[in-house]
């Protein structure tokens, strides 16, 4: 990778002060454990979903809950720093049945690289480079849940072009270039 073990990573939270919509009985419509490189063919191409909102709510560039959705101009961003990267089409439709709003899931690809014997829930994610392949985007599981992980270049890259819904976490790099 060219950032010479340098670049920074970071999580990509749920954000918790912004009305955003809430996807639900999404698992009935999904086998969210086909959601990888191997398996993602059998998952439909385009699947719908039902969103929650309340009366004041935003549709974000990037939705992290139950599973990353992201919306086209968001989608165009990440395929620049990953152009092999399979995508799922999905519709959100409101509660009311009066809105819907398209989005793209990218299947990750998920890394063994979280350091878990540290981390303590509420605890900084720490990520053995040595274990990186420097994706720009992925995924790690830390204890029982996934978590998707995100390159600075591509989030400074969204940032630039005020992707709304991204919320970020620093992750602690461990086993630099020195090791």
């Amino acid at each position: 990778m060219a950032d010479n073990g340098r670049m920074r990573y970071f999580l990509l939270t749920d954000s918790k002060r912004n009305p955003f919509p809430e996807i639900v009985g999404w698992s009935q419509a999904l086998d969210i454990r086909k959601m990888n490189r191997g398996e993602y063919q059998e998952l439909p191409s385009s699947f719908q979903l039902n969103m929650r909102t309340g009366m004041d709510h935003i549709l974000p560039d990037i939705l992290v809950t139950p599973f990353l959705l992201l919306s086209e101009p968001a989608m165009h961003v990440v395929s620049f720093y990953d152009p092999e990267i399979p995508w799922c089409f999905a519709v959100l439709f409101g509660d009311s049945g009066k809105e819907c709003a398209s989005y793209f899931c990218p299947i990750l690809e998920e890394e063994d690289c979280a350091v878990e014997e540290v981390y303590r829930e509420g605890e900084t994610v720490r990520l053995d480079r040595r274990k990186m392949k420097g994706l720009p985007l992925f995924r790690i599981r830390v204890k029982d849940r996934k978590k998707t992980v995100i390159r600075m270049d591509l989030a400074e890259s969204l940032l630039m072009r005020h992707a709304v819904g991204l919320e970020l976490e620093e992750t602690i790099i461990v086993c630099d270039s020195w090791s």
